[in-house]
């Protein structure tokens, strides 16, 4: 069989070290039809001032870690020039860019430092199947896939190593005599044709991972595809979209065949921790969890972590997830005003759902996290007000808070351009760092002041607001007050 080499890029927010599922298995779908794959991987690069997990510690909502404990510091190379060499070295047939929204302008830098190789070029991801028209404007991008890229990969690759036409692929956007042919979108495949991931090509510092406070050799597996739910802010609403008429985007992964993955993983790598992807761990069958936990207290028996919908999380469900070793728990909270929730954000829940949601996990030893959002379009203070009222009477272990960035694919992203928040090609901020918008009844700067100070307003007596208040401002005085309020807080609340 004739030699085709893939190689595939990796554009990953810095030290974000948790290993993504997709790029595991699209290089086990290559490898078994022949093709030679190695993984460029930006995510020990300095492409950033501060992490995620820094930003996250830094606003209390997370305890606090240290790669260099572990040796594991970012590269001093240059990303660029670093690529360039190994496409020079490698020389591969093709190079696929797998990117987020943030990390895009990064991939598309990497491949234009290469155009002139003349190698084919081809980006993937979900702001690739949200925004193709964008990505495949920029000259070092030769095809865009829009949707689900195993299938497509495998057939684009075999094309190419055959000299056959790539032009009529699924899935795929292709540029051809200053043309561009868009394909269609083909069936969402069946999870259980998938083969198990492959984690040789990921550097070993991949699979340290910071969760709960403790930085473990974690694996990731992909539990269900998609989500249920079509929640406007988050771009499963857009999946849903594109795949409505093919029969849906959600799909589960067969429970026997995974957890055999996860156990001889476990024994192949190593693993103390497990992070298991799915949007909503426990929205599915009864059946389901039970054989889940059966076979995984036999087979693996690891803690793990996953995210729950308050709607979802009963006695019954609880008790499973405390029997079978569940060490973490993130329940989407999103906003304490019930009108925002399910007149914006199409999250129908009532607040005596999330309440009875935290009152039984507060039972088990499960650490829990209540995830928050703010900066919605219409949100206003007194309405992110009404968040840190909910978490207070939730009571959770820890307090996430992101901002919301209005991604492409988000039902939101379409409301956000309409009031003119945000233009069609502006890329929305990590989430983790700063707000995408300045709006007329919530500025950026103040986002980012009731931001750092939300833990402390959900913790500290009502009393105390006041101090807290000026705690928001980035002065001399605030930022000292902040301070004293940091390290109470870590004290009392983190130790």
């Amino acid at each position: 069989m004739k030699e085709f080499r893939v190689l595939l890029i990796n554009c990953n927010t810095m030290l974000d070290t948790l290993v993504t599922a997709g790029i595991g298995i699209l290089s086990a779908c290559l490898k078994n039809v022949g093709c030679d794959v190695q993984l460029y991987d930006t995510t020990f690069y300095r492409t950033a001032e501060i992490t995620g997990d820094q930003a996250r510690a830094a606003a209390l909502q997370v305890k606090k870690t240290d790669f260099a404990d572990l040796g594991i510091e970012p590269n001093e190379g240059d990303v660029v020039e670093d690529f360039v060499k190994m496409v020079e070295s490698y020389k591969p047939h093709l190079i696929g860019l797998s990117s987020i929204e943030v990390t895009h302008p990064l991939g598309v830098r990497l491949l234009e430092a290469v155009k002139e190789s003349g190698i084919p070029t081809v980006v993937g991801g979900p702001y690739a199947t949200f925004a193709p028209e964008i990505v495949i404007r920029s000259p070092g991008v030769d095809m865009v896939c829009v949707g689900e890229g195993e299938q497509a990969l495998v057939e684009l690759c075999q094309g190419l190593r055959d000299g056959a036409d790539i032009s009529r692929i699924g899935n795929l956007w292709v540029k051809q005599d200053g043309k561009v042919q868009k394909n269609p979108v083909r069936p969402p495949i069946d999870l259980t044709a998938l083969p198990r991931q492959d984690w040789s090509v990921y550097d070993k510092r991949r699979f340290w991972k910071p969760m709960g406070g403790n930085i473990s050799v974690t694996g990731t597996f992909e539990m269900n595809r998609g989500c249920p739910y079509t929640c406007t802010f988050c771009i499963n609403s857009g999946f849903h979209e594109l795949y409505g008429d093919l029969g849906g985007y959600y799909r589960e992964q067969d429970v026997e065949s995974m957890v055999d993955e996860m156990a001889e993983k476990k024994e192949r790598y190593n693993l103390s921790y497990v992070y298991l992807v799915a949007e909503s761990f426990l929205t599915t069958s009864r059946t389901r969890i039970q054989t889940f936990g059966r076979l995984y207290r036999e087979k693996v028996g690891l803690p793990f972590w996953v995210e729950a919908r308050p709607e979802s999380i009963t006695e019954e469900k609880v008790d499973l997830l405390n029997e079978i070793g569940c060490e973490g728990i993130s329940v989407g909270v999103e906003s304490g005003n019930f009108e925002l929730r399910k007149n914006v954000l199409g999250r129908n829940v009532p607040d005596r759902t999330i309440l009875k949601a935290f009152e039984l996990l507060r039972k088990t030893g499960i650490r829990v996290s209540a995830n928050n959002i703010i900066g919605f379009p219409t949100e206003t203070r007194e309405m992110i007000f009404d968040t840190i009222r909910l978490d207070r009477e939730l009571d959770p272990h820890g307090v996430m808070v992101s901002f919301f960035s209005p991604y492409k694919g988000a039902t939101l992203r379409d409301m956000c351009q309409n009031l003119g928040y945000v233009e069609d090609d502006e890329i929305a901020m990590d989430y983790r760092l700063g707000p995408s918008m300045d709006m007329p009844q919530m500025s950026a700067k103040e986002l980012v002041g009731i931001h750092r100070a939300f833990p402390l307003y959900v913790k500290f007596p009502e009393q105390e607001w006041k101090d807290i208040e000026r705690a928001e401002h980035d002065t001399p005085e605030g930022n000292a007050i902040y301070k004293e309020y940091s390290e109470r807080y870590v004290q009392e609340f983190m130790s």
